[in-house]
């Protein structure tokens, strides 16, 4: 049996390196993207508590806001509707002044009222005064009741106040005693308006605001 020679041929083993080292590259790039998530997160929450402060603040100026509207709203409409209500009192009395001032010529003179030619003559005019007297009376009350009712509508602190009440007074008196009394009614009319003037521009500032 023949052996033959075999020749074989090994190609060089390539070395193999192990490198144990640390990669500093790789742990920096995580450590960086680590870093950056949070101060993203703390810098999102932050922004967020901002924005809930700065609407928390817009929210309460805007409650105030509305809050002070409302008040002046209703304010005003409180004082126009003292307007109408003074206004419509002052002419009543001024309406019922005139007519206790009608009626009284014939209570304060009774010449009227004379004896006749017969005792129906007599009771017949007696009546008529009696009726009138009752009219009279009714009037003067109802006028009476308006100038009560405007005594409490003033303000004791504005001096307008006791002027109105004076003038009022002085009116009626003459009203009673059958004396002239237009120059009194627009004395009445002219301190009333100052009054109204003065509210008018209290209820304009209201709205204002």
């Amino acid at each position: 049996m023949t052996i033959e020679n075999v020749m074989l041929t090994v190609s060089r083993v390539p070395e193999l390196t192990l490198n144990t080292g640390t990669d500093w590259v790789a742990i920096l790039s995580s450590a960086a993207a680590i870093v950056a998530v949070v101060v993203g997160s703390i810098y999102n929450a932050n922004s967020f508590k901002k924005t809930i402060v700065s609407q928390e603040r817009i929210a309460e100026n805007n409650a105030s806001f509305q809050k002070a509207q409302s008040k002046s709203e209703f304010l005003a409409k409180s004082r126009l509707d003292w307007v109408a209500i003074f206004r419509e009192q002052v002419a009543h009395f001024l309406s019922l002044g005139h007519s206790v001032h009608n009626v009284s010529q014939y209570i304060v003179d009774t010449a009227w009222v004379v004896a006749g030619d017969t005792r129906k003559d007599f009771d017949k005019s007696k009546d008529l005064y009696e009726i009138r007297f009752s009219d009279y009376s009714d009037k003067l009350a109802k006028a009476r009741l308006h100038f009560a009712q405007l005594e409490l509508l003033l303000s004791p602190n504005d001096p307008n106040s006791s002027r109105l009440v004076s003038a009022m007074n002085d009116y009626i008196q003459a009203a009673c005693k059958y004396e002239k009394i237009v120059d009194k009614g627009q004395e009445i009319v002219n301190i009333t308006q100052e009054i109204l003037r003065r509210e008018w521009k209290k209820v304009k500032a209201m709205e204002s605001l």
